[in-house]
């Protein structure tokens, strides 16, 4: 196995477990990265300003080196503070999106501009929601709003039960400027068309002057596919998808419960890692 220069890690279903919260082993393995001078970050389609915020709460905030937001269109230097926005959903487009659902009022549209999610109704539960996301909610009127805002992107939250349905009409909407995926059994996005996970990675990998050859990510679900092809080592976690798993790599033994992406470094990655970071002789053990 090829060093390791940089690790990017999806969120939901790869770093994070099931009740939303990062394992103490991981903390502890991705905070070691920094002695062997390995990059270490989130690409994630939450907003990095929420990402951010969270990051404090799990305890990472100072193990991370970068957040890739909005599935690929922003990238957030954790060192120097710097953030570059690549792509944005015109509003008006937004509006013609829409228009396909208005035979589904039970779906809850939220377009999204950094962490704030800009929304026609709330209740107990998507206010919850955005609560656990570090995602304010506003509501205002769509139509008068998104005819003089463009956004990060659109997001259709749903019910499970409701999500064929969604990807039924999306799939009869064809604009040149828009794309769209499911990020998860109750959530559907629409986006630019060029933004996706891997267009982020190749920011990331330019940002920072490095090959692709030498990149590590890890996900599990469609979303991550495209970074999953383009980096040297595309891992799949035990619970991906099966289409996760057929383009990836490697498939590690491990679902996000067990601690996964901390258990494949520590026992694969660090064994490669090559110019160990010089540490000041009274910090080592």
């Amino acid at each position: 196995m090829q060093p390791v220069t940089l690790i990017a890690v999806d969120l939901d279903g790869t770093l994070l477990d099931t009740q939303k919260n990062v394992s103490a082993e991981t903390r502890d393995v991705i905070n070691k990265l920094k002695e062997y001078g390995i990059l270490f970050g989130i690409v994630t389609g939450r907003p990095v300003e929420s990402t951010l915020i969270l990051c404090r709460k799990w305890g990472i905030e100072q193990s991370i080196s970068f957040i890739c937001g909005v599935n690929g269109g922003t990238i957030y230097d954790c060192r120097t503070k710097e953030k570059e926005n690549f792509a944005h959903l015109d509003g008006k487009r937004i509006l013609q999106i829409l228009e396909y659902y208005k035979d589904m009022p039970q779906l809850h549209p939220e377009v999204m501009i950094g962490n704030k999610r800009y929304v026609p109704w709330s209740n107990e539960h998507t206010l919850a929601v955005g609560k656990l996301f570090a995602e304010e909610e506003i509501i205002v009127d769509l139509e008068d709003f998104l005819n003089h805002h463009d956004a990060d992107k659109l997001i259709l939250r749903s019910t499970p039960e409701d999500q064929a349905q969604v990807k039924k009409i999306a799939e009869q909407i064809h604009f040149d400027d828009v794309t769209s995926f499911s990020t998860s059994d109750v959530l559907y996005e629409f986006m630019d068309p060029k933004i996706n996970k891997g267009y982020g990675l190749d920011r990331l990998v330019e940002h920072y002057g490095l090959n692709h050859e030498n990149v590590a990510v890890f996900g599990d679900e469609s979303n991550d596919m495209e970074m999953i092809q383009k980096a040297g080592i595309g891992i799949a976690m035990n619970n991906a998808i099966p289409a996760v798993k057929e383009i990836a790599d490697i498939v590690i033994p491990w679902t996000n419960d067990e601690s996964g992406i901390a258990r494949f470094i520590e026992e694969t990655v660090l064994p490669h890692a090559q110019g160990k970071l010089n540490r000041k002789p009274e910090a080592k053990k």
